[in-house]
């Protein structure tokens, strides 16, 4: 039974994985690749401006999402029968919450008194970020009857339209951030008829709904976690949008804007390991914790053991090869300056494979009010130290922020799960990778006249091999006693 369930959380974690994996892909070849190699149409500002108007964009569009997607993946999968109910009540609810945050997105940029360009992208960004929202319900009706191919299908498919077509006409030089923000906008509307043909299709009938029933129930859970979700992407997007304003110059402002984005980026595009594995296996976590099994303790486990043994050596190895991948990703660009943020950012993103498990954890377990109060703990704190650092270390200082605040964030995490919801099983794996992990990045760096690529396939080679060598890289294994443990307590 064990080994059937894992079978069926690696299936599963492995076809998002793979599907995220390629939209992140191609949204790093968009960003990284086609955007700053194209000075003649997009400039380093342009690029401030377009990084600037998406975490805008993203930060509002969370006032959507209301903290739903946990609890409505949890309610569908512990009650398929009422799919159709949540799904319809919950397009409803993110329809009028769109509206609101719409309005709110036109306020702030002219509140803020950005430039022409800046809010123009606010729109459309935001409005395909509104539309990709509605779509990203019907994902989670996916992930509740853990059928994750058609959310892989529907991820890549807006990518492939948005990469292929926007970033073919900037590419040919046939279109600016304007006309690309609509291509965008039109791979959102796709996005959207291609989830709902596949849940007409393959699941349930396209409805509204307005059940009072059920939006207390979605609510009276959502809620706290609404504020948790707000909070934790506020402390995402806050440091490019402080860095907008805590420089006086515009110009600098937005060039800077530029070289942090496009660090984050890259780092960004490796966070989607934690991600894709998280997301699988959330709804065997929220039953396993539900029935109250030893397996609940297992699945904690191992996500933590695989996003340490991932985690460690991504910022290890991506900190110290920081200048070389700058000066060859971005040498039309003032790459000197991108190469500190995005070292520094390689070690918060390595904190991220882990704080990605905590909260996954919290919102298994429904511990609602605790991961609202962490998340606003966390935010405060990482506006503490962009309002002290920004001024002096712009977009360093925000790097430097975020590594305080992931790390500060995961401290609390685990002091309060081990506490009150679950204790690891074992923890030797972290000093193993730890270990290996120094090894790995000593070569990285006595090695540098080396090409930048031969290093990392040979660090990557020698690290995971070792660490197999070792058995950590062999399935999780249950005892005949645990598996016993475990059916009593269910029973």
């Amino acid at each position: 039974m064990n080994n059937t369930r894992n079978s069926e959380i690696l299936r599963n974690a492995s076809a998002l994985f793979s599907a995220h994996l390629v939209a992140r892909f191609l949204s790093l070849i968009l960003t990284v690749f086609i955007l700053p190699q194209k000075p003649n149409i997009i400039t380093e500002t342009d690029i401030g401006c377009y990084f600037l108007a998406v975490f805008i964009t993203s930060l509002v569009a969370s006032v959507t999402e209301l903290g739903m997607q946990a609890p409505l993946i949890r309610e569908m999968t512990l009650h398929r029968h009422l799919a159709r109910d949540y799904v319809g009540n919950a397009m409803v609810i993110r329809l009028l919450l769109s509206v609101i945050a719409f309005c709110l997105m036109v306020g702030v940029g002219i509140w803020l008194k950005y430039t022409k360009l800046t809010f123009q992208l606010i729109i459309l960004l935001g409005v395909a970020e509104l539309i990709n929202g509605l779509a990203q319900l019907y994902r989670c009706l996916f992930r509740a009857f853990e059928k994750m191919k058609y959310e892989s299908f529907t991820v890549i498919a807006e990518r492939l339209t948005v990469v292929l077509v926007g970033g073919g006409l900037i590419w040919f030089e046939m279109a600016d951030l304007i006309e690309f923000g609509i291509v965008v906008l039109i791979g959102s509307i796709l996005n959207l008829i291609l989830n709902l043909a596949i849940v007409r299709l393959r699941f349930v009938p396209f409805t509204f709904s307005f059940d009072l029933q059920v939006w207390r129930t979605l609510m009276s859970q959502a809620l706290p976690f609404a504020l948790g979700n707000i909070f934790n992407l506020i402390y995402f997007r806050l440091d490019m949008i402080l860095l907008s304003k805590l420089i006086p110059d515009v110009s600098k402002a937005l060039s800077t804007n530029a070289w942090y984005g496009l660090a984050f980026t890259i780092v960004n595009a490796f966070t989607i390991l934690p991600g894709a594995y998280m997301g699988a296996v959330f709804p065997a976590m929220s039953r396993a914790f539900e029935r109250k099994t030893v397996q609940f303790r297992y699945i904690y486990t191992d996500a933590v053991r695989w996003m340490a043994i991932l985690g460690i050596p991504f910022a290890v190895g991506l900190g110290l090869i920081s200048e070389p991948v700058a000066r060859q990703f971005f040498p039309k660009l003032e790459w000197v300056q991108i190469a500190p943020a995005l070292g520094l950012l390689s070690v918060a993103g390595g904190l991220t494979f882990l704080t990605t498990v905590m909260i996954t954890v919290l919102r298994a377990a429904d511990k609602r009010v605790v991961f609202s109060i962490l998340m606003l703990i966390t935010m405060a704190t990482n506006l503490g130290l962009n309002l002290m650092l920004i001024p002096h270390y712009q977009h360093v200082g925000a790097a430097i922020a975020m590594i305080a605040s992931e790390a500060f964030l995961l401290l609390l995490c685990l002091i309060y799960i081990r506490r009150s919801v679950s204790k690891l099983e074992y923890i030797g794996f972290i000093w193993k990778a730890l270990i290996v992990a120094t090894i790995m990045g000593a070569g990285l760096f006595f090695t540098p006249s080396i090409p930048i690529w031969i290093r990392v396939f040979v660090a990557a080679g020698f690290y995971f091999g070792l660490m197999w060598i070792w058995g950590e890289l062999r399935p999780f294994k249950v005892t005949a006693n645990d598996s016993a443990l475990g059916a009593s307590r269910s029973d």
